[in-house]
């Protein structure tokens, strides 16, 4: 899925990237600190070889977007996050970004489940596995992280563009990820769901099992989901955890100083519990932890501000 979202992506960056070729401003002195512009000067006139490097900027930029979380549990395509950034140019293809995002991601899965010995979160509401009672995973994980990253600049890479219309970039980085996640075990009445009703983990169906579930459950979350042990790291009250990110870009110029992004941020986080689920359906009565950590994409839209 992540693949063919990257080759859309890839393929549409490649089309504005195309159309939006134009004649290079490579004379504008004003581009130029005074410290270069000697440099420049001889350039313009052909006494040397390569242009002077350009005054580097700072951008400041806000964005909004979909966090989505990629676990063990279906996560929802449509959440709200919002992210600030600093932004430092450090040459022509590279700069280096300070970066916060807090936002909410929700999750619901289709599949039943009886294998949930080990999680306290649903064990603790009264839900029986030895009575081959079946619960539906759901979460809703409130979710900050600050990061560093370097970000490349593919578009001006031959250095003849001083003002492009168009950028498109690749970013990789690492922070820290803070988040929170709880479920929706008990009704409105402070009783567990009657989830017998629901008939789930059949493919075809799947749509209708959500919709059910969806008119089933209250949507409170009341409950904290299943937590590691108490030495867990945490920071400003939520979980921490060490991430690592990797994204692509790009960033159209509506001004001298504005210009519009489209980002996906792909971030890694060494936990298993973003979505509040870590057990494996089997082996039955004795679960496993599944093999693979949680990770989260995302997905924005900003406006950015250059200031020199």
């Amino acid at each position: 899925m992540a693949s063919k979202k990257y080759s859309l992506i890839l393929g549409f960056l490649t089309l504005v990237m195309a159309a939006q070729a134009q004649i290079a401003e490579w004379k504008d002195s004003s581009l130029i600190p005074p410290s270069r512009l000697a440099q420049h000067n001889e350039f313009v006139n052909n006494q040397y070889i390569f242009p002077a490097k350009p005054r580097s900027q700072w951008e400041l930029g806000i964005k909004v977007g979909t966090p989505t979380i990629s676990g063990d549990v279906q996560g929802q395509l449509m959440n709200f996050g919002v992210g600030i950034h600093a932004r430092k140019a450090l040459g022509y293809l590279v700069s280096i970004r300070g970066e916060i995002m807090t936002g909410t991601a929700k999750g619901l899965t289709w599949k039943e489940n009886y294998n949930y010995r080990y999680n306290t979160a649903w064990t603790s509401k009264g839900y029986n596995f030895n009575a081959n009672e079946k619960v539906f995973y759901n979460y809703k994980t409130k979710m900050s992280d600050i990061g560093l990253q370097m970000l490349f600049n593919f578009t001006n890479i031959n250095f003849n563009r001083a003002d492009p219309k168009f950028s498109m970039y690749a970013l990789v980085g690492f922070g820290l990820t803070m988040y929170e996640c709880n479920i929706d075990a008990l009704n409105a009445g402070g009783a567990k769901y009657n989830f017998g009703s629901v008939t789930g983990s059949v493919y075809s169906r799947r749509n209708e099992t959500l919709t059910a579930l969806k008119a089933l459950l209250d949507g409170t979350y009341e409950t904290p989901a299943d937590q590691v042990a108490s030495g867990d790291a945490q920071f400003l009250g939520r979980s921490a955890r060490v991430s690592g990110s990797v994204g692509l870009g790009a960033a159209f110029k509506l001004s001298k100083r504005l210009n519009l992004a489209i980002e996906d941020r792909f971030t890694f986080v060494n936990d298993d519990l973003l979505d509040g689920q870590r057990w494996s359906p089997y082996p039955i009565n004795n679960p496993t932890f599944t093999p693979q950590n949680d990770s989260y994409n995302f997905f924005s839209v900003g406006l950015n501000v250059n200031i020199f």
